[in-house]
């Protein structure tokens, strides 16, 4: 797929929509000390509780408020950390940093959650059980640490630190401490999410049914619950009907690299409404969806360090998950005002980009999928795996080889070698058995039928030529008989010209082969090849309509009709 950009070198850089950076999870990890806590203790405490300021900061005007909360943590013993920190408290305090831009919407904000850590501390649970806290020991090994969980919307990823430092400055606590050199390698992220907004008008293929987020959870996940997930929920909270309210597609690390594989993240893409969009008129932002993408850690082992690169990386990925899913959408990915709907933090504007513009066809994957499905067939099944598979297509809930075994009458042993033989075609973790798709699972349901009907077939085909040998017919035509037989070739040669239906197929390709192969026993029945040439050929195939102009789309069987010679070339 391609898309015309605003570019001096096509391939590196491009002005396209501007995405806005969302939701933001992170833990800033400092080992230089507790300076930093000890001195919000002191402003807390010079202030009643809580102390509210204001800033500049990142070109706006930011309300600052400093407040404590209760914490778990109990003081280190002897009133002193094992680093040599002197603790004169009885109660440990956890302390907070509220930022909010003053907008209007008053959703730019962030908080940093600030909490003390020290060799060996200790935690009392609310039953009273006390436990030694996790710490990462390089963080603490030589000196004492703080801990800075943030929470933020709508600022960018990389300004939450400088963010940090300009509120503590205004709160009287230095911003020495929270400087970047002092930030510990075990720093992450947790979460992270981009988005555009989008006009109702528009949005609609992104949630259909053939749309990228059913086609990614479709072909790209597997399809035992507990693995797939897929949410299609169009009933908002207060049970009215909204076409896409909020649908959405998750993917690990492994099934993101099939469709991008120099990508590394997990990701949850979506389609969203706010709640009240369907109280909002049409001229009011929140009535028009998001379509988003977001950092998903608990699809990982994993963990992504917060490092400049990493959140460069971070960027650049759902910036480019962004980007396939609107332009497989059909949607114009330069700023469009048709298309994307301005809110308080998104601007409807261009901006230049080193994103691939990545076409999210998913052919190759079902290609692949299908050739592992059909290699299978073409080797020949055990019976044991037929078995397997037609237990594993039919079970709706979570299957163990034990089940397997069970179903099928057969031993452990002999289930696990039929698993070991469908490695490609299977998933074997954690006890529980499913095939690597949902696509996977339909093409085997199709397989396993049509194993059946060829059986089926097969018999009818050695009856039909049976019954022709007795009507005194040669192999040639038996030989005939069993093509249209086995093609479902349905053909009328009577006086008004050669007619022959080859019903719903694939492909064009498909088309010619069945005939070259009907064409060849048409020959050998020494029938006259003008008339097989001249005959009119019939068929029917899914065309999804797509072309490269981002127009919306979907899939429409259509019928076709040619002269056998035109195929036969």
């Amino acid at each position: 797929m391609t898309v015309e950009t605003e570019t001096e070198d096509a391939d590196e850089i491009r002005r396209l929509i501007k995405p806005q950076d969302h939701e933001f999870t992170a833990n800033f990890n400092y080992d230089n000390g507790l300076d930093a806590w000890l001195a919000c203790d002191s402003v807390v405490k010079q202030h009643d509780g809580s102390y509210e300021t204001e800033t500049e900061a990142l070109g706006e005007t930011w309300d600052v408020t400093l407040y404590y909360q209760d914490s778990s943590i109990l003081p280190p013993r002897d009133g002193t950390t094992p680093n040599g920190t002197k603790i004169e408290h009885d109660q440990i305090r956890e302390f907070r940093i509220r930022v909010e831009a003053q907008d209007e919407l008053g959703e730019k904000k962030a908080n940093y959650h600030i909490r003390p850590r020290w060799r060996r501390m200790r935690v009392e649970t609310d039953e009273g059980d006390q436990h030694e806290l996790s710490i990462p020991r390089t963080l603490v090994n030589e000196h004492d640490a703080m801990n800075v969980r943030v929470s933020g919307s709508n600022i960018d990823f990389c300004d939450y630190g400088d963010l940090l430092m300009c509120a503590a400055s205004s709160l009287g606590v230095s911003a020495h401490h929270f400087r970047e050199s002092y930030r510990h390698e075990t720093s992450n992220v947790q979460d992270a999410a981009k988005y555009v907004r989008v006009h109702e008008d528009v949005s609609g293929p992104v949630h259909a049914r053939t749309g990228p987020l059913v086609s990614l959870a479709h072909v790209l996940e597997n399809d035992r619950e507990g693995y797939r997930k897929l949410v299609q929920n169009d009933t908002n909270e207060r049970g009215r009907q909204l076409a896409g309210y909020y649908h959405t597609a998750t993917l690990g690390p492994q099934r993101v690299r099939e469709v991008f594989p120099d990508h590394a993240l997990p990701v949850e893409c979506k389609h969203y409404y706010a709640r009240e969009a369907h109280s909002r008129p049409d001229s009011d932002a929140l009535a028009h969806p998001k379509v988003e993408v977001a950092y998903q850690t608990s699809r990982t082992d994993d963990t992504l360090h917060l490092t400049d690169e990493n959140l460069a990386q971070l960027d650049e990925e759902l910036t480019e998950w962004l980007y396939a899913i609107l332009a497989d959408a059909g949607l114009d990915l330069r700023a469009n005002e048709n298309v994307y709907v301005e809110d308080e933090y998104f601007s409807v504007e261009n901006a230049t980009t080193t994103a691939s513009v990545v076409d999210l066809d998913l052919t190759e994957v079902r290609h692949e999928q299908e050739s592992v499905v059909y290699k299978h067939l073409a080797d020949g099944m055990a019976p044991t795996d037929q078995e397997c598979l037609n237990v594993l297509v039919s079970d709706g809930g979570a299957v163990s080889p034990q089940d397997l075994a069970e179903s099928t009458g057969r031993h452990e042993d002999t289930v696990y070698n039929s698993l070991a033989r469908m490695n490609d075609l299977v998933t074997h973790t954690y006890g529980e058995v499913s095939l690597k798709s949902t696509y996977t699972s339909e093409l085997v349901a199709d397989a396993l039928d049509q194993a059946q009907q060829a059986v089926d077939n097969a018999a009818k085909t050695a009856a039909d030529a049976v019954h022709a040998s007795k009507r005194g017919l040669d192999n040639a035509t038996s030989a005939f008989v069993a093509w249209c037989e086995r093609y479902g070739v349905n053909y009328n040669d009577n006086g008004d010209g050669m007619i022959i239906d080859l019903g719903r197929v694939d492909s064009i390709k498909e088309v010619r082969n069945i005939l070259r192969s009907g064409f060849d026993r048409w020959c050998k029945m020494k029938r006259d090849a003008i008339t097989f040439k001249s005959a009119k050929v019939k068929w029917e195939h899914e065309d999804d309509g797509k072309d490269l102009n981002y127009l919306p789309s979907s899939p429409t069987v259509r019928s076709h009709s040619q002269r056998a010679f035109t195929l036969l070339k």
